[in-house]
């Protein structure tokens, strides 16, 4: 049997710090509360540690060309610069609050077509900047003795088609570099006195120049593009082996028939000529006989000479008038066109 230990030293050994707590709590939640401290602790760090620097960068803007004080004029094109003196930034984005399009790269150029207070706003990453620009009214002034002032010219379609090139030219004189650029994201520059653009999808276009570098003198050129036209693809046939057939004749329109005349024997003319002397009938009735010339020529006894309707009226009711002969004289239609009578002279000399 092992000694009895003090009392003294039993009380030592027995001694155990947060021996109520760790005797309550679970070790496995112990541990996961030290691993979420040191989680956060890192977190922190690299918060601390990826935290940008935005006081390196500032927005300058060109020396003012055509006014005084603070102000810019209403259509002068100005250049905006992101000077960035610290860590090495290459995406901008500018916006100049006049509901324009935004524009990116570290140096653009712009200008403002209303007066007023526009609030210019430069974003890289999660850093923004802001300058005040301030636009009046007015023209430039021109300096005494100063000589005129030339703006470039560019040369070349204001209207143009999608899927075609295009080439746009500038012949300044004395003109030693040139800076095209489209205004729109992610345009790059393009040098030389002359460029060529294939624009893919139809809409509008600004197209910017700078010759010599002045910046002061910038032309812009707005152009629309139409949406591309479609090929005619022109379809040959192949070759049969022999020649074609000749091209179909025209038909003539057809004549339309004349009526035909009715048929009329000399006796049966003569028997209705005695209906005359009756009044029976008049020269209308021979009408269809004579093809409407009522005019027809007359030979009467093979000398006196008269027309149908005359000679009618002069025998209409006298049936004294004893015709003896009638000869009709008729054209390849069948129309009459002469009557040769022979009538009694001796009882009709009254009449004659």
């Amino acid at each position: 049997m092992a000694p009895r230990k003090p009392e003294n030293e039993r009380k030592v050994n027995s001694f155990r710090p947060f021996g109520k707590i760790a005797s309550h709590v679970d070790p496995m939640v112990l541990w996961t509360f030290l691993g979420l401290f040191l989680i956060s602790v890192i977190l922190l760090a690299f918060q601390l540690d990826g935290r940008e620097d935005c006081t390196t960068t500032d927005i300058v803007l060109s020396n003012k060309q055509h006014s005084t004080g603070k102000a810019y004029t209403v259509g002068e094109v100005i250049t905006f610069n992101a000077e960035n003196s610290g860590k090495k930034r290459t995406s901008f984005t500018w916006e100049f609050g006049d509901s324009s399009a935004r524009q990116t790269g570290a140096q653009v150029y712009h200008s403002f077509s209303k007066p007023g207070s526009y609030m210019i706003t430069l974003s890289s990453g999660k850093c923004s900047w802001n300058k005040e620009v301030i636009i009046v009214m007015g023209a430039a002034a021109t300096p005494i003795n100063a000589g005129p002032d030339i703006f470039p010219v560019i040369d070349g379609p204001g209207e143009v088609f999608a899927g075609r090139p295009v080439t746009f030219t500038n012949k300044t004189p004395g003109a030693r570099s040139w800076t095209w650029r489209l205004l729109q994201d992610n345009a790059s520059a393009h040098n030389g006195s002359s460029v060529t653009y294939t624009f893919s999808t139809p809409g509008e276009r600004t197209l910017s120049l700078i010759v010599n570098g002045d910046t002061a003198h910038m032309v812009m050129k707005n152009i629309t593009v139409f949406p591309a036209r479609a090929k005619q693809v022109e379809t040959q046939l192949p070759d049969p082996g022999f020649p074609p057939p000749p091209p179909p004749v025209e038909e003539k329109p057809k004549e339309p028939e004349k009526p035909r005349v009715p048929a009329v024997s000399d006796d049966e003319f003569l028997y209705m000529l005695t209906q005359v002397t009756s009044k029976q009938k008049s020269a209308g009735d021979f009408s269809k006989f004579l093809c409407d010339n009522l005019s027809a020529r007359v030979l009467l006894n093979d000398k006196d000479t008269d027309n149908f309707t005359h000679f009618c009226s002069r025998i209409y009711g006298k049936k004294k008038f004893k015709i003896e002969k009638v000869n009709l004289v008729k054209d390849a239609n069948g129309c009459v066109k002469e009557i040769r009578i022979m009538y009694d002279r001796k009882k009709v000399l009254g009449i004659f």
